[in-house]
């Protein structure tokens, strides 16, 4: 017998007691249809700038305060990055795509497997307030080539950064991460749209 694949449901409330309701009348709709909430990951968080967040969807969801400038007063919103099993997992496919049984590949075909997931990854975590954490993927792609080339040819993990930046002007076309976050903003659509010239503002 197959069984349905596991629902995420997150539910926002403006105050603990319609949290407590929602929850209650939750359990009560699943319980009719014969079903119950997993219990380990079943909770109330109050969200609140400096709390805990929650991370729904592989994103986490955090109030923040906002820096006082141009004479404007500090406000809290509600933003987003990539969570931190998003991230460890961008880790884990970049390390297994730069992995040493794959020496015998070409620099060029290791960045262009490498940009391909970068893309797809990115192109989903972009709408948000990524841009640190896209910063420390990119960081992290990096390393990661320079040590591959420094085993592909036996020499040091120096040898390997340096072949990074010189050996071509566009580090073998690796892809750059900076400026391709869309950050929302109060009053306006989440996405971009395309203008009349038929680019995306950003």
């Amino acid at each position: 017998m197959k069984f349905p694949p596991p629902t995420l449901l997150l539910v926002m409330c403006k105050s603990s007691e319609q949290a407590d309701a929602a929850l209650q009348r939750l359990r009560q709709l699943l319980a009719d249809l014969g079903l119950e909430p997993k219990e380990a990951k079943t909770r109330i968080v109050h969200l609140q700038a400096g709390g805990e967040g929650v991370d729904f969807l592989g994103f986490h969801h955090r109030l923040v305060r906002s820096r006082p400038r141009d004479g404007r007063r500090p406000f809290t919103f509600l933003a987003r990055w990539p969570a931190d099993k998003a991230m460890q997992h961008a880790r884990d496919r970049i390390r297994d795509l730069t992995a040493r049984r794959r020496l015998l590949l070409p620099v060029e075909a290791i960045v262009q497997d490498v940009n391909q997931f970068l893309r797809g990854w990115t192109g989903y975590f972009k709408y948000g307030h990524s841009a640190e954490r896209f910063s420390k993927i990119r960081y992290y792609v990096r390393m990661r080539i320079a040590l591959w080339l420094s085993k592909r040819h036996r020499r040091s993990r120096h040898f390997g950064r340096w072949a990074l930046l010189n050996f071509t002007p566009n580090e073998f076309g690796l892809i750059r991460l900076y400026g391709i976050v869309v950050q929302p903003r109060a009053g306006k659509p989440w996405r971009d749209k395309p203008n009349a010239g038929g680019e995306r503002r950003r």
